[in-house]
């Protein structure tokens, strides 16, 4: 079985193995022609008997997936949606399938790997907080900028301001003496803040005490400056393809 995470920026995928994930690998395809992309990464590969796929980069994406697939593997990938329940896990949603499956892959690996109340936190182009109870509830969750979309839109919406590298933001002291650091501190001091008191919160009104469960490109930069208790998995939602995969298969 191959697993597909399809984010905005990132395509990531690897293969179940007896201890872990396996044959890891992945590529940036924003503003890229896919099958290109695809066809240097996998061309290589044998073809799998499944290709199960969380995908959130909309319809196009998921036809180039597919019409990668069938022509080179004729394989009909397994495009996963969020549902009701699924691996002990009940989705929150009023409507389950308008969650991210990114999401729900993420929160049941999380809870399926912890066994209590957790903090899903995905850090990728958007940050993705979700609250599963220690009976396997999902609660909710909330959606903000990543810290690339916050410093594109202050660059775009903003005169006379330009952006640093992101790997800058981990150099970079509490108080900054340029506009660029000020910019690269203040989005990352944000998004700490933002999840710690979203913790905290949850914390008080639930009595549990929560575990933020972190994955996602930013999650490096992020962790160190939470006060919460953190796990980080950077293949959350990878581990979550396998299982919802393999309750289909």
């Amino acid at each position: 079985m191959m697993l597909l995470d399809v984010g905005n920026t990132t395509i990531r995928w690897a293969f179940p193995g007896q201890d872990g994930l396996v044959g890891q690998g992945h590529f940036i395809h924003r503003g890229r022609e896919f099958a290109g992309l695809a066809a240097t990464a996998w061309s290589g590969l044998a073809a799998p008997d499944v290709m199960a796929v969380a995908n959130v980069a909309g319809p196009a994406m998921q036809e180039s997936v597919a019409h990668w697939a069938v022509e080179h593997w004729n394989l009909q990938p397994l495009f996963l949606k969020a549902s009701t329940r699924a691996a002990g896990v009940t989705n929150g949603y009023a409507v389950p399938g308008q969650l991210g499956v990114d999401r729900w892959a993420a929160m049941v690996a999380a809870w399926h790997e912890q066994q209590g109340a957790i903090l899903v936190v995905d850090c990728g182009s958007a940050i993705t907080l979700d609250y599963v109870d220690t009976s396997g509830r999902h609660h909710g969750g909330m959606i903000v900028p990543g810290l690339q979309m916050m410093r594109h839109s202050l660059s775009h919406e903003t005169a006379n301001i330009d952006i640093l590298p992101a790997v800058q933001a981990e150099s970079a002291g509490l108080l900054a003496n340029a506009t660029e650091a000020a910019i690269i501190n203040g989005t990352v001091r944000m998004a700490t803040a933002m999840i710690d008191r979203t913790a905290t919160d949850i914390a008080g009104q639930s009595g549990d005490g929560i575990r933020v469960v972190m994955t996602g490109g930013d999650a490096p930069v992020i962790r160190p400056l939470l006060d919460s208790r953190t796990t980080h998995d950077p293949d959350l939602v990878l581990k979550g393809v396998a299982i919802l995969a393999e309750e289909l298969t």
